[in-house]
């Protein structure tokens, strides 16, 4: 399959080892996000309804359902969600945790994501849903939330985003600005750096994803203290990481010859060798992944 412009311009930022800034970072996930390429890998593989890492009961679960399950775990946290919980869902991706807050418990929820090809497949999703009236989606960086009002939400909601972010501190100052000063509730997932490791250790993750680091939970129980929050827990899901990439693998391998009639040979060789890395550092105790929780 040739490869357009667009996936040109994505592979060759993301094989880039060096830093950018945070304006530069942001613009390299939107391009990587918006490539034909990495749109029509994720709406194969995930379902086309959720990008985020899944909880898996058994190797027999499809991938979507396994996505879903980590949706329902993480509002089963924030309980009690109603009608009145006013969300942000950052890095909202196609917006499934977005549409199942609002389908399953009423919430209102303002989706920001910074890819237009995943929000233009999420306003038709919400449509199709009849959920207009309660999700709504705009383009934008979460390092830079000037555009929502200070005190507009209840809870900020997250799933594998924050790792793409320049600048996490600055990203936790905004988040405080735009909840409510009394109740407000954070919620994500983000695939980290295991407590204790050297970044150094993570130059082949970190270069494929043309990051400077990775977060950590210490960090963000930090950056979150330093804004008045009390840590609720970190819920250590690792090994479910690992075994999600092992199955996006296992299902890219098993259908490689039907995803090299939609996507170039050279994204999906790459994938394989990104997927393999994020097993080994799971396994090898070097990357971590779960669920954080904040709370004022």
């Amino acid at each position: 399959m040739d490869v357009s412009r667009d996936q040109k311009f994505a592979r060759e930022i993301l094989g880039s080892s060096s830093y950018k800034s945070d304006a530069a970072t942001t613009t390299t996930a939107r391009a990587y996000y918006n490539s034909h390429d990495a749109d029509t890998f994720y709406r194969t593989i995930w379902g086309g309804s959720t990008i985020n890492i899944g909880l898996f009961e058994s190797p027999s679960d499809p991938i979507p359902t396994a996505s879903y399950r980590t949706i329902e775990r993480m509002a089963s946290l924030l309980t009690p969600l109603t009608s009145a919980t006013r969300v942000l869902d950052l890095g909202s991706g196609y917006g499934g945790a977005a549409r199942y807050l609002a389908r399953t418990y009423g919430c209102t929820v303002c989706c920001l994501n910074l890819s237009e090809v995943e929000n233009e497949r999420n306003r038709r999703l919400i449509q199709e849903e009849g959920l207009e009236s309660l999700v709504t989606v705009r383009e934008g960086s979460f390092e830079d939330l000037c555009s929502l009002p200070e005190g507009g939400f209840d809870v900020v909601w997250s799933q594998d985003a924050f790792l793409h972010s320049g600048d996490r501190r600055a990203m936790v100052r905004e988040i405080d600005r735009v909840l409510v000063r009394k109740g407000a509730s954070v919620i994500f997932t983000d695939p980290m750096a295991a407590e204790g490791v050297d970044q150094k250790e993570l130059g082949s993750v970190l270069r494929r994803l043309h990051l400077e680091s990775l977060g950590d939970v210490e960090a963000y129980r930090r950056w979150f203290g330093e804004v008045g929050f009390m840590d609720v827990g970190f819920v250590d899901l690792t090994r479910d990481m690992e075994v999600h990439y092992g199955m996006i693998l296992r299902e890219l391998e098993c259908r490689e010859r039907e995803l090299k009639t939609q996507i170039s040979d050279e994204y999906l060789a790459n994938m394989k060798v990104g997927l393999r890395k994020w097993v080994e550092g799971a396994r090898s105790g070097r990357l971590s992944w779960g669920i954080l929780q904040f709370r004022r």
